[in-house]
């Protein structure tokens, strides 16, 4: 093993770099992300371009749906400095618990609804009351109780009379992510309903749900209520929102909504 001489102004040298690197660490300020499974993607991608230009700030993701995360910010199992809410009940339920003032809530994206099935599948020429045949034995859908997709897709099934008649074939997934890694490898005969935008290489696209047959879909952003804001809060809630962040959820197949 190679030995290197030691000097006191060596030493001093190291001494230096290890301060300096621990002064730049220290001074990284962290936030956390608490956001709605369905937009984790496209977040990341945003949080990525936020950082080249912000390298003090060090970016936390937590991906679970919208319910769950809500449901752990009010019972403090989790901490966040920002919540987004792939539905408007969930941020009520936020404002409810003085967690996210009202008036810092805005509505920047859309989206809508899909039945999709494995690239194996057999299923061509679909229609919505295929559901009810012989030709889906399983429905993928989200949890209605904290998942927005999955609640929307129930009111889409109610709505056309089809949720008591295939209630047997449902099977719910806690989140999205879950739901298409789920459909991708189950058998020939099972579609999912969820967001277009969670559509991946390993899916197949086979309808588009008539958006009447559900509430509009809408994502809600917001910062939470706290006593010594971050500083890097308000700058990466206009970036998110600005032109390069909204190009990136258009790219994402989301839609862009007024707010």
């Amino acid at each position: 093993m190679i030995k290197f001489p030691t000097t006191p102004f060596s030493i001093s040298i190291i001494s230096f770099v290890v301060l300096l690197m621990s002064a730049t660490h220290a001074q990284a300020e962290e936030l956390t992300l608490a956001v709605a499974n369905s937009t984790c993607k496209a977040i990341k991608k945003i949080g990525d371009l936020y950082q080249q230009t912000h390298s003090d700030i060090a970016l936390t993701y937590i991906c679970k749906s919208s319910g769950r995360l809500a449901k752990g910010l009010r019972g403090n199992a989790i901490e966040a400095d920002i919540y987004v809410s792939a539905n408007r009940d969930w941020m009520d339920y936020m404002i409810d618990a003085d967690l996210v003032s009202p008036t810092q809530v805005t509505q920047p994206w859309g989206n809508e609804l899909v039945v999709a099935t494995p690239l194996n599948s057999k299923i061509t020429d679909f229609k919505w009351e295929d559901l009810d045949s012989d030709k889906v034995e399983t429905i993928l859908i989200g949890d209605p109780s904290t998942a927005p997709f999955g609640r929307y897709g129930k009111q889409a099934l109610a709505t056309t009379e089809l949720w008591k008649k295939v209630r047997h074939k449902i099977q719910t997934k806690k989140h999205i992510t879950l739901l298409v890694n789920t459909l991708a490898e189950a058998p020939p005969t099972t579609v999912g309903i969820l967001f277009p935008s969670n559509i991946n290489e390993s899916v197949r696209m086979l309808h588009t749900i008539d958006p009447t047959w559900h509430a509009p879909i809408r994502y809600y952003l917001a910062p939470l209520t706290k006593e010594h804001p971050k500083n890097n809060v308000a700058s990466f809630l206009r970036f998110i929102q600005g032109d390069e962040g909204q190009a990136v959820f258009l790219d994402q197949g989301f839609k862009l909504t007024k707010h």
